[in-house]
């Protein structure tokens, strides 16, 4: 064995990556020992998992895998790479990462696909499990009977839970957005509303379980418990407002019923004490807790829930007992001060919300209203109050404070940490690229891109060279995947690139193969397969030529005459992807700047955009986008804007990167 396949089998051991070669030709295909393992099955018996995919892909990861493969056999694909599940030989399905390499005869047809094949079950396995989490964190929120809404600085709708847009009619969230106030209810009430949002954005000062009395537009009312804070972003600005809601019009309501019962209780104890018998079956059914108490706080009379409530047997057991027989002292001391408030003002005590604490240190919620008790002739007997048990409802609502505010902590912190290294990331970018000049030949060389990252950290970038008058280095990179890995890979090889570009900026293939040797060595303990395809150019206008190198990346495009076409560079100037073959040897392809009237350079987030047809936008209409006017930026962005017409989202899915040079001057 040589040294270069002593050092890839070490790879791919450490790796614990198998190995696949399947020969078209022949029509047969070659598995690992450790691929066998995984898919579990001996020397022989193991099927062709690319020509059965029917059969041994899962349903629904087939169209992506078959659409990818017919990519690589039959429209010229660099490289095959799709992630699926595959069915063992014990008949279970197992995730696995699928990566292939063509290998083209001399003129240009496939005759093998190799590459490498790793379980990622466990990976896949735990992000189900996350995406589950979040389902049912959502779940929770969307089932709960508490309606949570954020509004922005005009108090219109941002976000809300499911029940907050059936509550105000809207059907759903989508048709919530947007939306204010005034479009539900009264114009009072929805004045009253926006008046107090904007006092607590001005004050940051917000209101908890305010009992609100609202008109909607077709003219009923409800009742709800507010509370409301200011919405502050990451960086300390007022976004707006967000509060939580809970319809309390089903308890109002019984308490205006239980208030008129009450009332009419009064008016028949004046008419006749014999009726007091059926006032008792009456409060005894009620459900709800109802209490008399004399002067001295004492009961003289509960309804049967109310006994049920303390653990006494019967109604008669709680007669002449107090509260501090039953309750603890924050109760039995906040009680006592407002039934004397109660007593000396006449003035009732409606809709309170009271914390219970009892003698067990249990603590329990009620929502209670108290009364003055008077006799017939006009004489203060004492209180009598009506309370309904809201214990659930608070500790519902306690806890869904409680996650929001961990959820808002976590949310913010991450936030913080992305933004951060989105903005070293984008700071690294040079924003304008100096042209070059040759003052001998009377040649100019002008440098123009387009950068757009689809997600916060890219895993594409450029870099433009200085290399001396006359002289400079060009390099687009596509770092495997996005996100913080991608953004790592992208540092990695940044750092590569100021290690050797002074050394080796004027030599494309040693350029290059430099990288592929530097990022290897950084990831040869990883368990994953990690990689970045490039294409480096370097520019020479006193010699009239350019030199360029490609590891796994599409071709570029050149401008001749006008008509703009792809620079094939196949075997001539191209290898595998940066840090996929250490050791390897990066070939480079020189081309005379005579006639030679551009050249761009650009990552697969342009041609790969899809259009309403299922179909690619392609090489070849970038093509036609670049001649179809003058060169320089308006080129760049012909292409660009091309791209975006013909995707059918109207959007850029990948990261984006389009790099231009332009030729002038030379004879």
């Amino acid at each position: 064995m040589s040294l270069e396949e002593e050092r890839l089998d070490l790879a791919l051991k450490a790796s614990n990556e198998g190995i696949w070669d399947w020969d078209l030709i022949q029509g047969e295909i070659y598995y690992s020992n450790r691929l066998l393992g995984f898919l579990g099955y001996g020397r022989f018996g193991a099927p062709n998992i690319f020509e059965e995919a029917e059969e041994y892909v899962h349903p629904d990861d087939l169209p992506d895998f078959k659409r990818k493969l017919d990519r690589m056999l039959h429209r010229g694909g660099k490289m095959f790479a799709d992630e699926a599940r595959i069915r063992t030989n014990e008949g279970g399905w197992k995730w696995f990462r699928v990566r292939g390499l063509p290998v083209r005869e001399e003129d240009g047809s496939l005759s093998r696909l190799v590459g490498s094949l790793i379980d990622i079950s466990k990976r896949r396995f735990a992000e189900d499990a996350l995406a589950e989490e979040r389902k049912m964190i959502d779940l929770v929120l969307d089932r709960v009977p508490i309606n949570v809404y954020f509004k922005d600085r005009e108090s219109r709708f941002k976000r809300a839970n499911k029940a907050t847009a059936r509550r105000m009619g809207a059907g759903t969230v989508a048709n919530l957005v947007n939306k204010t106030d005034h479009d539900f209810f009264e114009q009072e009430h929805a004045d009253v509303s926006r008046a107090r949002e904007m006092e607590i954005m001005a004050t940051g000062v917000g209101q908890e379980d305010v009992m609100e009395h609202e008109i909607w537009g077709d003219g009923h009312d409800s009742w709800s418990l507010v509370t409301k804070k200011v919405w502050v972003g990451l960086n300390g600005e007022v976004l707006g407002t967000f509060g939580l809601t809970h319809d309390v019009t089903e308890l109002i309501e019984t308490e205006r019923n239980l208030e008129r019962i009450a009332d009419k209780l009064k008016s028949v104890n004046q008419e006749i004490s014999e009726e007091r018998h059926l006032l008792r079956l009456v409060i005894d059914n009620m459900p709800v807790f109802v209490y008399f108490k004399d002067l001295e706080s004492k009961f003289v009379l509960v309804n049967q829930r109310m006994a049920q409530l303390v653990g006494a047997g019967s109604p008669e057991a709680v007669h002449g007992k107090h509260d501090r027989d039953f309750f603890g002292e924050e109760l039995v001391v906040g009680s006592a001060r407002d039934e004397l408030e109660i007593m000396k003002t006449g003035q009732p005590l409606v809709q309170k919300l009271e914390k219970i604490d009892w003698k067990d240190e249990h603590v329990s919620w009620s929502l209670s209203s108290k009364y003055p008790w008077y006799l017939p002739d006009g004489t203060l007997r004492g209180t009598f109050g009506i309370s309904s048990d809201v214990t659930k409802l608070v500790e519902t609502k306690q806890q869904l404070e409680r996650i929001a505010r961990v959820l808002g902590r976590q949310n913010d912190a991450l936030e913080e940490q992305l933004e951060l290294a989105r903005e070293i990331q984008q700071a690294a970018l040079p924003s304008k690229v100096p042209s070059i000049e040759d003052a001998k030949s009377g040649s100019r060389a002008d440098f123009h891109h387009r950068y757009q990252p689809a997600s916060q950290l890219a895993g594409d970038f450029f870099e433009v060279i200085p290399l001396g008058e006359g002289r400079a280095g060009f390099l687009v990179c596509d770092v495997m995947g996005h996100g913080v890995r991608s953004a790592l890979i992208v540092s990695m090889l940044r750092g590569l690139i100021e290690k050797q570009r002074d050394q080796l900026g004027d030599q494309p293939g040693a350029f290059l193969t430099g990288l592929n040797d530097g990022l290897a060595h950084l990831l040869e303990r990883t368990s994953q397969l990690i990689f970045a395809t490039a294409i480096y150019g370097y520019v020479d206008l006193e010699k009239g030529e350019v030199r360029v190198s490609s590891a796994g990346h599409p071709d570029p495009i050149v401008m001749r005459g006008g008509v703009a076409s792809i620079l094939k560079l196949e075997d001539v100037a191209q290898g595998p992807g940066l840090g996929m073959v250490p050791g390897f040897e990066y070939p480079e392809l020189s081309v005379p700047l005579d006639s030679l009237e551009g050249i761009w350079a650009y990552t697969d987030g342009v041609f790969e955009v899809l259009g309403a047809d299922g179909g690619e936008f392609g090489q070849e209409r970038m093509c036609a986008a670049l001649q179809g006017g003058e060169t320089g930026e308006e080129a760049v962005d012909r292409v660009v804007l091309a791209a975006m017409e013909f995707s059918a989202e109207d959007a850029f899915e990948d990261d984006l990167c389009v790099f231009g040079v332009d030729f002038t001057g030379r004879a």
